[in-house]
């Protein structure tokens, strides 16, 4: 809603709505805060920083999509904390099953075997009608 009639506009609100809460101003304020933040021993989860500064994580990532300088330093926040969990898992300062959890869930490792197979993926039978038409090498009697 605008201001009433030959009232100017409050601070923040030259284009109508409410004030920004959140300016460029104190969003790089709080990248400088963050980058301290990681420098802490005890610091490890990074939704904890936002936590404690009063606003939820998710916030984070606005942040980072509003600003450059924020946008760096949550990178480096989300690479900081993945080298942090895989050095504590190493080191066992952290409980291994949970680390493991974590990497999969927070930084997106995987856990998984591939087991390689040879043949064609759109044609799986190939190999059975190549073996059945001679083509393909005898592999159970090898010397017969």
């Amino acid at each position: 809603m605008p201001a009433p009639k030959n009232h100017t506009p409050y601070p923040g609100c030259e284009n109508g709505g409410r004030p920004e809460k959140y300016t460029k101003a104190f969003i790089e304020s709080e990248a400088d805060a963050f980058l301290e933040w990681m420098e802490h021993p005890k610091s490890l989860y990074f939704k904890r920083f936002a936590i404690d500064r009063g606003y939820h994580p998710n916030r984070l990532a606005e942040f980072a999509e509003q600003n450059e300088k924020f946008s760096g330093v949550y990178a480096k926040a989300k690479a900081w904390q993945e080298v942090r969990l895989v050095e504590g898992g190493l080191l066992s300062e952290f409980n291994a099953g949970f680390t493991k959890f974590i990497m999969g869930n927070v930084c997106g490792w995987v856990d998984k075997q591939e087991t390689k197979i040879s043949g064609d993926a759109a044609n799986p039978l190939a190999f059975l009608l190549q073996k059945v038409d001679g083509q393909s090498k005898d592999l159970t009697n090898a010397g017969d």
